[in-house]
Formats: C-alpha cells, structure tokens, sequence
C-alpha cells in the first residue's frame, strides 16, 4: 500500500530525495551499503557516493550553447528544473572541495558549476522567484528549497577560501541576493513553507546581513509554530514535511538566534520515538500530506537527532543517531555529506546512547493516534482515518484495516472520536440514511423548477436509517484483540478489509474471483501472512457473504487484500498476532 505514493514528478522527486534520501525509498530498511559506525568512516563512505552519483548528475545539464537552459538540469521527462540545478551545485562542490574525492579542484568541475550557476541565475525572474514547472509559477516557497542546497554550498566554499572558484561566488551572490528580495515579501501555500522560507532567510542573512530578512521571518514566526501539544506538526507528514521544518527550524534557531525554536524540535523529537514502526519504517498512516501509508525509513531524522544530541547533549536522541547508522543504509545519508563538510562540529563525541523504547502504549490525543509497541510487535489505532488499524511484526507489515457498509454511498468506516478505557481503544461513528419530503408550497421557487435551486436542506426528512458502529481494541503481550460492533438496518452487507504489504504470502484461503490481490477468510477459520521469516495470524473469521467492493466504499487498498463478511445487525471477533 505504501509505495503507491511514489510515483511523482521526477524533479519534486530530486528536491524530496534529497532532502530526506528516503523519503521515496521502496526497497526493504536494511537494504544496501551498511552505514559506518564511525563518522570520518562515513565521510569518505559518502564523498565515495557522491563521486558515483556524479556521473549520472552531470547527464542531466544542459551543455548546448544554443539552448535558453544551457547550464541548468532538467528532470526524467526533460523538462528544466531550477530545484534540480541547485542540487547538481551542491553535489558538484562536495566533490570539488573534497580531497578524498577524484574530483577534487578538478577544472571541469568548476566550469560545470559555474555553467549550472549561470543557468541558475537565467532561470530566475526579474522579481527573484523561480518556477516549479510542474505546478507553480514565481514561486517564493519553491525558490525557498533551492536555497538550502547553494547555502551548504556557499558555506563549502567559504569553509575552503584556499581554492579558487572563478566567478562562481559573484554569480551566487547575484541569486542569493535577489532571493533574499523575492523572500522577505512572497507568499506561501502550506504550513511548512512558512518555516522553509524562513529557514532559507536564516541562510542567506548569514552571508550578507539585512535587517529585512529578520523582519519578514519575525512576521511569520509571529504566527507561532503549528505544532500540537503531543509535538506532532499540522501537516503531520512525517517522512517528507515534518524533517524539512526540523531542518528550518534548526537554521533559524542557529543562524539568527531564535533559541526557543529548539523547544519545538524537542517536543517533535520526542514524539518521533514512538513513531518508529518495529521494522524501522517511520509511521505514515497518521499524515495530512502525499506521504501518507508510503514506506519511508528514519534517514531524514538523522539530522536533527545528531544536531540536538550535541545541543542538549541528550543521551536519549544519541539513541536515535545510532539506531539510524545501525538500521538505514548509507545511500539513504546521502544528504548529510554537504553538512558534514561544511559544519565540523557534528563530528563531535556524541552523549553515551540510551536505547530506543520498544515496549509502550502512547495515545497522542491531539494527533488521532495511538501508538502501541512492544518487541518486534507494534500496532497503530487511528481516528479521523479510513484505516482504523496497523499491525506490524518485524517485516510482516498489516498496512491498514478498514470496515465498510453499503449503507447509502456513505457507509465507509471512520471513527469520530476515539476513547480509552483501561488498556482498550474505542472507536465509533454514527451516520445516518435519510428520504426527503415534497417542499412546502411556500419554499417552492416561482420560476424554474424546485430540485436544483432549493438546497435538500430544506426539506423534511423521514424514514431516516441509522449505522452506528464501535470498534474495541485491546492489546495484550503483542497480540492485538478486535471487537467490531455494526448496528444497522438489517441485511445491510458489511465487509471488513485486511491489507497486508505486497510481496508476502497468505494461506489458509479462498482467491476472490475477478479481482487481483484478493482474498476471502474461511468461516471460523484461520488466516496467516507471512514476509520473510515473520508471520502474522488471524482468527477466527466471519464469512457470510462474497461482496467485497461495496457501493458507496473506497476502492481496494494496492495491497493483499483479504476479506470478512457480515450483514448487519452483526459483530466481528478475532485476534491479530
């Protein structure tokens, strides 16, 4: 179910990989070159993969004289990104200012970052912005991303005064300046792109200072930042957003002394260690955002946990660091290397490790969320959400659990509130199925007809059917026990959806005929799915009927799907484990 998400425009794609390398990662989290243990290790580790990587990123600029984009990148699909060339200037000078690298002062280097500088400055507009092609145009916030990328460069160049650049600096200075014009007075779209243009301020202010730049992010931060009480930000995007305000946040708080902007990136941090799924995965069930249900590993977090680990001198975020080198291959890091060489001090000793919590029960109110976990097990139960529950046993990951009624085209399932009594989450919903009576005479317009100038509103309702139901969930050592409770009209079918991760295997039966990826429960029996050497188990079912896409309910979840049935008045019992 959560490698659906992935397929984006390919330069969103660039500026998103690179900002958290596995934001838009499908592959397992223990896939690839094991991550070093020792920070100068991992350097050259990473100075070794830039290296490779540049090959590739070169193909993508612009080298004909005659084209208007000589020197920019461009995307897969060919199409000019000012986002991407940014990026190529940042991979270029990691390469340039690195002895260790092949490409180290390397002439053809230079002249391929001054060329993508200047193919840079042609892109931006008179006014300072940039364009997203894809979907926004003189876009402040989208000119905010590239900033990130030529501040770690400009910092590079400046840290390595020694080397010569030519007339990369003077070019750089001509965008940033005219950035800095376009983002103490352009607007926004989200929640995040506040913080993002802010953060980007924060960079080009330590460059060349100006009492603008502070004046717009002291508007903005005026607005104070949208984080809840249980440290969870708005957009609640916890594999793209929620690691890119960090970020921001940080550089505010570093760069132009907004010292209490660490309590919020405290408050998300500690948040964030219970939102680790037992496989490594980040939780993504809960967001707002396209990073909702995508597989996505800890690597964006790295930042942020290694920065205020030597901050606070937090044993507990140490943790984090370690449990990321331990658990996220290296190729998902690639991001920091631009950080590490222009900042030494996140070389510094970090505070002796605590271990990450691996048995607990977190009801994050504000959030919709409860998390449970313990050992390999970890659960989710979601209100406000058409998944109501998640299952995860080491690699065996039951994405989502959904409830559906062809009740009046409304009856897919989701809670309006949740509750907890003892250890036992309740979900419930009430919805109704009205009929509309005749208008009264004096409602009834004097020209044109009645139906569509006269809101339904305005009408007497009858015969109005009602489904109410309640969902309990109880947790005891990792095995997870589900009531599932329907009260409504009688014979209204109901079906309840089990999707499990693809690429596993379930057994114990019967293939939904018709439909891909479908599976219906033996009645009174048992199901199990197995991925790798893990397997989940679930019983016992109900299984009175072979509807599976009810009218009115969401399509089939992109996982194995399996199936129980019922009509309603009716309960479904079973345990997960």
């Amino acid at each position: 179910m959560k490698t659906y998400l992935t397929n984006m425009i390919f330069c969103k794609k660039r500026l998103l990989l690179s900002l958290s390398i596995a934001f838009l990662s499908n592959l397992p989290v223990t896939f690839g070159i094991e991550t070093p243990n020792n920070k100068n290790e991992m350097l050259s580790e990473l100075i070794k993969l830039n290296d490779i990587e540049l090959a590739n990123a070169l193909k993508t600029q612009w080298t004909d004289r005659n084209s208007v984009y000589y020197g920019a990148a461009f995307d897969g699909d060919s199409v000019v990104s000012p986002i991407q060339t940014s990026y190529l200037i940042e991979n270029l000078m990691c390469s340039y200012v690195s002895p260790e690298s092949k490409y180290y002062q390397s002439k053809e280097i230079l002249h391929r970052m001054t060329l993508a500088a200047s193919g840079l400055l042609n892109l931006q507009h008179d006014d300072g912005t940039i364009d997203l092609i894809s979907t926004n145009f003189h876009s402040t916030p989208d000119l905010g991303f590239t900033i990130y990328p030529l501040a770690l460069a400009y910092s590079m160049m400046l840290k390595n005064k020694q080397l010569n650049y030519g007339e990369f600096p003077s070019i750089m200075k001509q965008y940033l300046m005219k950035a800095g014009d376009a983002l103490s007075v352009g607007g926004v779209h989200t929640p995040n792109h506040r913080w993002v243009i802010s953060g980007a301020l924060a960079w080009i202010d330590s460059f060349f200072p100006d009492p603008k730049f502070k004046a717009r992010v002291d508007q903005w931060l005026a607005e104070k930042i949208d984080i809840d009480p249980d440290g969870q930000y708005h957009e609640r995007s916890t594999a793209v957003y929620t690691p890119v305000t960090n970020r921001s946040l940080i550089d505010m708080a570093q760069k132009m002394g907004y010292e209490n902007l660490y309590d919020d990136i405290r408050k998300n941090l500690d948040m964030t260690f219970y939102y680790v799924h037992a496989n490594g995965e980040i939780v993504t069930e809960s967001s707002n955002r396209q990073d909702k249900y995508r597989i996505s590993n800890m690597s964006g977090y790295y930042l942020a946990y290694n920065y205020m680990a030597l901050h606070d001198k937090d044993s507990r975020y140490s943790g984090m660091v370690k449990y990321i080198e331990n658990n996220v291959p290296i190729q998902d890091l690639r991001y920091m290397l631009p950080y590490f060489l222009s900042d030494s001090s996140l070389f510094n000793s970090l505070p002796e490790p605590t271990p990450l919590p691996t048995s607990y029960h977190k009801y994050f109110k504000h959030s919709d969320i409860a998390r449970i976990r313990e050992g390999n097990v970890d659960m989710s139960v979601l209100t406000n959400n058409s998944t109501f529950f998640t299952y995860f046993k080491g690699q065996a990951a039951l994405e989502a659990v959904r409830l559906s009624a062809s009740f009046f085209g409304k009856g897919q399932f989701q809670s309006q509130k949740m509750e907890k009594e003892g250890d036992t989450y309740i979900l419930s919903s009430t919805i109704y199925g009205p009929y509309y009576q005749p208008l009264p005479k004096e409602k009834i317009p004097a020209d044109g007809e009645a139906w569509g100038q006269v809101p339904r509103t305005e009408r007497k309702q009858s015969e109005v059917q009602t489904l109410i139901t309640k969902i309990y969930i109880t947790e005891t050592d990792g095995k997870a026990r589900i009531k599932v409770v329907v009260d409504g009209p009688k014979n209204l079918p109901v079906t309840l959806e089990l999707g499990f991760r693809m690429g596993g295997t379930l057994r114990n039966v019967n293939k939904k005929q018709g439909i891909d990826n479908a599976w219906l429960m033996k009645n009174g029996e048992f199901a199990t799915y197995q991925y790798a050497s893990d397997t989940i188990k679930v019983e016992p079912a109900v299984s009175t009927h072979k509807w599976t896409q009810l009218r009115g309910a969401l399509p089939k979840l992109p996982t194995e799907s399996l199936y129980m049935t019922n009509y309603a008045p009716c309960e479904f019992e079973f345990t997960i484990e």
